[in-house]
Formats: C-alpha cells, sequence, structure tokens
C-alpha cells in the first residue's frame, strides 16, 4: 500500500483527517495497486480555500484547458509528478454517504490507474487535428475538446477498475450524481444554437458526465444503472442528438482497451467521426 502524506488547509479537526485516511487505507489495500510508493492528500476546510489553492496549482503547472474543477466533488492530479487528491470537506455535507464515498473512491481509482504527469500532458490526436481542419472554427476549442475526452476515457477506465473489485453501489451512486443535468449544462445548449462548435463542446462535456454510467450500465450481472436513466440525464436533447451522444459513448466503451494513450486515440477518432462531424454538417437541433 502507498504512504498517504495528508496536508491540512484551514481548520480541518484531526478527526476528520483521521477518517479520510482510514478510509483510504480501506480501498488501497483492497485495490493493492504496484508500483504506487506515495500519495498526497489534501483536505480543505471550504470550497473557497480548495478553489483557491488548485486555481494556483494550475497555473503553477501550466495547464491551459478550461477550469473545470467547479463541478468535481473530489480531484486528482499529478502536475508534480506525485499523485494528489484534494478534497473540499464541506461539500461532504451536501451529499448523501454513497455519493461521496464513491467519489473519494473514484480518485483513488486516477491515483492508480493515472499517477504520473504523463496522464495529463497529450498530444493532440490525428483525428481531432483533422476535424479541425475541416471545420477550422473548431481549432481553438481543440484544448477543451482533448481535455473534456481525457477524463471521459479515464474515468470509465477507473470505473471498470473500482466495479471489478467490488466497489458498484457507491459507484452507482456516484454514477448517478454526475450525470445528473445541472441547470448550468441545459442553459449552455439552449444557448448552444448560436454556433456548431459550441454544441460540440455541450455534448464532449455530457461524454464526460456520462462515462462512469456507461460502464456501469454495460454491465447486466450488476444492473446497478440502467440504460433508461443515462437517456432521461440527457432527456433535454432532442432524439437525434441523444442518438450520437450514447452512440459515440459506446463505441467508446467497447474499443476500450488497458492503455490510456490508445483509449484517447480511439475515443478521439470515435468522437471525431461519430459525433463531431455530424454536429458540424448539420446541427441536430429540436
Amino acid at each position: 500500500m502507498p504512504l498517504l502524506h495528508v496536508e491540512r488547509h484551514g481548520q480541518v479537526l484531526e478527526k476528520e483527517a483521521h477518517d479520510i485516511l482510514s478510509f483510504f487505507e480501506e480501498c488501497y489495500g483492497r485495490l493493492r495497486p504496484e508500483g504506487l510508493d506515495l500519495v498526497e492528500i489534501a483536505l480543505f476546510e471550504n470550497d473557497r480555500q480548495w478553489r483557491s489553492h488548485m486555481t494556483a496549482e494550475r497555473r503553477r503547472a501550466g495547464v491551459v484547458s478550461a477550469d473545470f474543477d467547479d463541478a468535481f466533488i473530489a480531484t486528482h492530479d499529478a502536475w508534480t509528478g506525485i499523485p494528489r487528491i484534494s478534497i473540499s470537506l464541506e461539500r461532504q455535507k451536501a451529499l448523501a454517504r454513497l455519493v461521496w464515498e464513491g467519489a473519494l473512491r473514484h480518485e483513488v481509482g486516477h491515483s492508480i490507474l493515472h499517477g504520473s504527469l504523463e496522464y495529463y500532458v497529450f498530444p493532440m490526436p490525428k483525428a481531432l487535428l483533422k476535424v479541425a481542419d475541416e471545420f477550422p472554427t473548431l481549432t481553438s476549442h481543440l484544448t477543451d475538446i482533448l481535455y473534456l475526452l481525457t477524463l471521459a476515457v479515464k474515468d470509465m477506465e477507473v470505473t471498470k477498475l473500482l466495479v471489478s473489485n467490488g466497489y458498484v453501489e457507491d459507484q452507482a451512486a456516484y454514477a448517478r450524481f454526475v450525470m445528473k443535468p445541472t441547470e448550468q449544462d441545459q442553459h449552455a445548449w439552449g444557448l448552444s444554437s448560436i454556433a456548431a462548435e459550441a454544441r460540440v463542446l455541450c455534448l464532449v462535456g455530457r461524454l464526460k458526465d456520462i462515462a462512469a454510467a456507461t460502464v456501469l450500465a454495460s454491465r447486466p450481472e450488476d444492473a446497478p444503472v440502467g440504460l433508461e436513466e443515462i437517456e432521461e440525464s440527457i432527456g433535454y436533447f432532442p432524439q437525434e442528438t441523444r442518438t450520437l451522444l450514447l452512440d459515440t459513448m459506446t463505441n467508446i466503451l467497447n474499443d476500450l482497451g488497458k492503455d490510456t494513450f490508445a483509449n484517447i486515440q480511439s475515443a478521439a477518432t470515435i468522437t471525431a467521426t461519430r459525433l463531431i462531424e455530424p454536429v458540424m454538417k448539420g446541427p441536430a437541433r429540436g
């Protein structure tokens, strides 16, 4: 089991830190990762401290993709070369126990599968460059598209790892929470009629949101999340758009292997041909 180094920011009680540490020890003990020596656990008293610290860390690391961290319950990064899980304890108060536990275990999975800097610096896939050549207005959005796509792929990998090790109930609760559309999601889609590239960003962002649920729905022996629940979570899209989104996600899952870099290349090709090109050529609105 890796050494877990806990840092407290703000008024984090000793018992809170102890409980989080014990929770992580159980999870790493069950998953038994190989080659993972150290994980940093950063605990923050509240969201304000968490956001401020992570914004500074992103800037220090030179991260150039848009900041989507507000949508997360907890985060994992390896910008310094050491896997780090960052948690705002304020968020626990508003969440059901299983959702909270599912989120923390999800970040444990990332530290095991994506715990080095190479998993945060991906070359731009040729498939995305090609589609931007065809539709130049996408060029300035490629970094964000790739970032969202890597989140979707890595979330699928993590969900497969956790579910295969018996973490099903909490991952289903977490997946249901993540895929539930926010008012911001729906508002962004409403505004996206102004440009096809805005619709692409909305849809690729939703790939990230339904990634974990898609993995769970593919396991009929457990059946913790149904396809109808995923469809309901994207019900504000017109039928044609829902079909494009689900078809893309299913094909990414079906082609998922053990190599993250190959998975991202494959996901980029699938997304470019099955989602981005159709949307750019003829926006599905309803």
